[in-house]
């Protein structure tokens, strides 16, 4: 159906206080990057600050496309591929301040990140990654299932949950363990909530091997990320937990060995080329 001039002139009217504030988030950012340069020791605060005032502009631009959804019909296609831009560069600035690698020698690790933001509590944190993942979960709902950005969002959900994970001290989950401690129920939903998204990710890549291509990356990064979860449990001490993770990862584990063979067989039976004379 076809936008009159009327529909177009609402909407605009509608989406511009709401432009304007973007707008301002991207300037604040914009300017926050500019003075993270000339102070390193402040770079992982400002960071967090950035990162706040892009999840400001991710959340307008979604309004921006539920304005256009209601009032002319159809997706707002530049706020969502914005919306996406910007999520992107959010985990690139968690990336810089707590690492986005699934594999560690040890869990404590985490700890020489975290020594950089130690002003910032244990439900600041969560509370941040709370709500980044909630803007996740709209924008990846907006986009819509069969969105071409579709198995893009496995990827994304994947370093989601490892940055996740990273935030956690788990020293301090070992070390604070009575529940009268201050931020004990924060420290134990944000370790709940990273062991979910480890669980989530793993599934999420396994449903791509099985309906994209049946790339070996997909099924080998599940198991990167049961590794991950399992490697969780092994530093609580939650040995029956470890267990059955390890059961969930040699099955996969054997698909994979199983999915290479087959693969070798058909390189060897295919038909030789009869080349160049």
């Amino acid at each position: 159906m076809a936008i009159s001039k009327a529909q177009k002139a609402a909407y605009n009217d509608d989406i511009r206080t709401i432009k304007i504030k973007a707008d301002e988030f991207e300037k604040k950012a914009k300017n926050l990057y500019n003075k993270k340069k000339n102070n390193h020791n402040l770079e992982p605060y400002y960071n967090l600050e950035i990162i706040t005032y892009l999840m400001n502009t991710i959340e307008l631009y979604l309004k921006m496309n539920d304005l256009s959804v209601n009032m002319l019909g159809i997706k707002n296609n530049k706020s969502l591929d914005m919306s996406k831009s910007n999520f992107s560069k959010i985990l690139l600035l968690f990336k810089e301040t707590v690492g986005d690698e699934v594999e560690r020698d040890s869990l404590k690790e985490n700890e020489d990140y975290l020594q950089r933001i130690d002003k910032i509590n244990p439900r600041q944190i969560l509370d941040l990654l709370i709500r980044l993942d909630t803007i996740f979960s709209n924008l990846r709902s907006k986009m819509g299932e069969e969105s071409k950005w579709k198995w893009l969002f496995v990827e994304l959900q994947a370093k989601l949950a490892v940055i996740t994970r990273n935030c956690i001290n788990f020293s301090d989950i070992l070390k604070y363990r009575d529940p009268r401690e201050q931020f004990f129920r924060d420290r134990n939903e944000h370790l709940r909530m990273a062991k979910n998204a480890l669980e989530e990710a793993a599934k999420q890549y396994r449903t791509k091997y099985e309906l994209s291509a049946k790339s070996r990356e997909d099924l080998k990064k599940s198991i990167e990320m049961l590794e991950a979860l399992r490697k969780i449990h092994f530093t609580l001490g939650e040995s029956s937990e470890a267990d059955q993770i390890k059961t969930t990862i040699d099955a996969a584990k054997f698909t994979l060995e199983a999915s290479d063979k087959k693969s070798e067989k058909d390189e060897k039976n295919k038909p030789k080329g009869s080349g160049k004379k």
